[in-house]
């Protein structure tokens, strides 16, 4: 048999410093990747094209940088990476391509963010350009809204 309840002795209330803690794992904090800025670097050899796009992405808040070729683009990417590239195929001196398997193997603190925007619109052009390691394609001409469209899907805004 049990005692009444008015015969338990409960003692004194235990205080929140008597109760023991359960011990917690403290996990260490996952290395802070640096922010990507918001500066973006269109590349491509016809002055109209970089103007145009200049001024889409300037609309969206991006400083923009612009390069004329790939050789132009690599040399201002190791001097400082921007957040967002821009990049067309068929440029002279280093291609689309070269410049974006260049850019993907550069030792940086982060990747920046790639499109390609180019007339080249076939399915295999795509996947080539995807593969060699652009985050999205694009097809000219492209329209404001299509372009902020592909780069809010992507994250890049």
């Amino acid at each position: 048999m049990s005692a009444p309840l008015s015969q338990i002795n409960i003692g004194r209330a235990a205080t929140l410093e008597e109760t023991p803690q359960p011990r917690q794992h403290i996990m260490p904090e996952p290395p802070q990747r640096p922010a990507r800025p918001r500066t973006c670097l269109i590349v491509d050899d016809s002055r109209v094209v970089r103007k145009i796009s200049s001024q889409i992405v300037q609309g969206l808040g991006f400083q923009v940088i612009e390069a004329e070729n790939g050789e132009e683009a690599l040399a201002r990417c190791r001097a400082a990476m921007p957040g967002l590239v821009l990049l067309d195929w068929d440029m002279p001196i280093m291609t689309g391509i070269q410049f974006i398997t260049q850019l993907r193997a550069l030792d940086a603190p982060y990747q920046p963010i790639t499109v390609f925007c180019t007339s080249r619109g076939e399915s295999s052009d795509i996947h080539n350009g995807i593969a060699a390691g652009a985050d999205e394609y694009v097809t000219k001409p492209f329209t404001a809204e299509s372009l902020k469209a592909k780069l809010e899907r992507i994250g890049a805004i």
